[in-house]
């Protein structure tokens, strides 16, 4: 009862159709209930007294009964597609967008295949059960309640009797519906598991061929599948099991209406007329029975479905804007951070006491041995995670009191293996700025030097890149990543590891060229684990195990002959 409820909270904003609908159904049942009737009048009527008369009326009128049958039963399946379809598009859009406040590390925390799922799959089985269970439940209920009516109008006796076996199988429904609703909940978690393997192993592909692993990764995706397959039949089971004892129950009732009507029509209680159409409407009142075994299976599966759905939305962001945010008219760059420690999840300390000035664009490089801390630095400085201690300034302003969104915007990153999307060239430096002209985009490219590689593709800025611009080399897939961070025309700019993995030297000036035009009058930070990277610095930290150990030039700092010095030593001396 809790789900339903929730189900009709799903469909509050269109409840001046939702009810149309059931007026469209509610005319539809009683139309639906002529035909039975008109048989009774046949046979009584018609038939035994040859009344031609009385034939033409009855059938001129089921011709209309059945016409507005047509129109509002196409008007009730109209209006229900267009409730649910409309109620999954505001469910999925809601759940992405929670998704997409939640912190990073709920994100990097849950596997891709379990989000995609989630908002995929998940949903479908809520709209399966809208668009179809929904309307045939609707359907079904005025149908059961009109046909039961009738047949106790008919004859209150006989009724009693054809429905002596339904108690029994309602008893049985409603122990087995629980056990229905585990097992459908089951199977989704296990084709969530299946999701998030394939993700990992189609992302991962070169790394399943290099190991040649193929064979390995076919025999977990057949022995997941088997477990999938045994779930599903177990699910499938039950769920057939209902589905034959309503039909059983309901040949029991029908067998136990032939044998007593015709004792009735024996002892002239019941007309032969009144006989068949109470066979007819009685056939229509266990037929909506026999549904509701199919949408309990509807029900029961997006139930389970909507519970884990809950579970996301319930989650609170790991980042919460305050009531009242600031929105300065410009990002000057200036950065403090003021005595700053953090951890991941209650673990050893990622920093410590981090005190850092940053003055307006300025040039720090972050260095220091994978590990040191360099990366939480900038994961805090662009607010994807608090600080436990301390606090970060910019321009003076706290960055807790800062629109995080507006912030954002003044920020570019380009990373190590920076990521793009598959698209054209062209969508993935308007990335950066969507609302740019073609002029800015060009002018962005010619920046990053990568306008020469662009002109040499197949079809230019309209090039398909594919997944992570996986048609692109590294360096070429590096200066399309550069542009974009270009054509956002940042006041706080951030290069992870930028040129660490180019391997051509050519290449590495092109983009450390591209570089220059990029940091040229911005705040930047360059973190790198590469001395050669980071020599041309204004300020380099150098970063130990989440503290900051030393500060300076790069000739500062090889005159303290410190760890920096060492570090230079041991990637410059062979």
């Amino acid at each position: 009862m809790k789900n339903a409820k929730k189900f009709f909270l799903l469909l509050a904003p269109y409840k001046k159709q939702a009810l149309l609908a059931l007026c469209a159904t509610l005319v539809t049942n009683l139309l639906g209930l002529a035909f039975p009737w008109a048989i009774k009048l046949i046979i009584d009527e018609i038939l035994s007294a040859k009344n031609s008369a009385l034939l033409n009326w009855v059938a001129a009128g089921l011709i209309i009964v059945f016409s507005l049958k047509f129109y509002f039963g196409f008007l009730r399946e109209y209006l229900f597609a267009l409730i649910s379809e409309n109620t999954v598009l505001d469910l999925r859009n809601k759940l992405y967008w929670h998704l997409q406040r939640l912190s990073v590390s709920y994100v990097e925390n849950t596997p891709t295949g379990r989000i995609i799922s989630g908002i995929i799959g998940d949903v479908e089985s809520i709209r399966k059960f809208l668009f179809g269970g929904a309307i045939d439940f609707a359907y079904s209920f005025f149908t059961f309640f009109f046909v039961l009516s009738i047949l106790f109008f008919i004859n209150f006796k006989l009724t009693l009797i054809s429905l002596i076996y339904l108690p029994a199988f309602s008893l049985v429904f409603l122990k087995l519906s629980p056990r229905l609703g585990q097992k459908q909940a089951f199977v989704r978690q296990k084709y969530a598991e299946l999701t998030a393997r394939l993700n990992e192993v189609f992302n991962g592909i070169r790394v399943v061929s290099g190991f040649a692993k193929e064979e390995y990764e076919a025999g977990w995706f057949d022995s997941k599948q088997k477990e999938i397959v045994k779930a599903s039949l177990a699910s499938e089971r039950l769920g057939i099991f209902l589905w034959m004892m309503s039909e059983f129950f309901s040949s029991l009732g029908l067998v136990t209406l032939i044998w007593f009507g015709a004792k009735e029509v024996f002892l002239g209680r019941l007309s032969p007329g009144a006989l068949m159409a109470f066979y007819s409407y009685l056939g229509m009142l266990f037929f909506p029975v026999i549904k509701m075994v199919v949408i309990n299976n509807y029900y029961q599966e997006a139930s389970a479905a909507l519970a884990r759905i809950d579970r996301v939305l319930a989650e609170e962001p790991g980042i919460k804007e305050t009531a009242k945010t600031l929105r300065p008219s410009k990002i000057r760059g200036d950065i403090k951070f003021a005595g700053v420690s953090f951890a991941y999840d209650n673990r050893k300390a990622a920093l410590s006491g981090i005190n850092l000035e940053v003055k307006e664009a300025e040039v720090v490089a972050l260095a220091g041995k994978s590990g040191s801390g360099k990366s939480t630095i900038i994961n805090l400085l662009l607010r994807f995670y608090e600080p436990k201690e301390g606090a970060i300034y910019i321009d003076g302003y706290d960055l807790k009191e800062l629109e995080l969104k507006y912030y954002r915007s003044r920020v570019a990153m380009v990373l190590q293996d920076d990521y793009l999307f598959s698209g054209t060239v062209r969508e993935n430096i308007l990335y950066g700025n969507p609302g740019a002209g073609m002029a800015a985009v060009k002018a962005a490219a010619r920046s990053a030097n990568a306008e020469e590689f662009i002109s040499s593709l197949p079809r230019g800025y309209d090039t398909e890149i594919g997944e992570r611009g996986i048609k692109l080399s590294f360096g070429q897939r590096q200066r399309l990543s550069i542009a974009r961070a270009i054509l956002r025309e940042p006041d706080i700019l951030i290069l992870d590891e930028a040129t660490s993995c180019v391997d051509s030297e050519t290449e590495r000036l092109i983009i450390e060229e591209a570089f220059r035009k990029l940091m040229a009058g911005r705040t930047t930070f360059i973190i790198s684990h590469r001395i050669s990277s980071v020599i041309y610095a204004d300020k380099i930290v150098f970063i130990e195990k989440g503290r900051i150990v030393e500060s300076g030039s790069h000739l500062e700092l090889l005159g303290q002959k410190g760890s920096y010095w060492r570090m230079w030593l041991e990637q410059t001396v062979r």
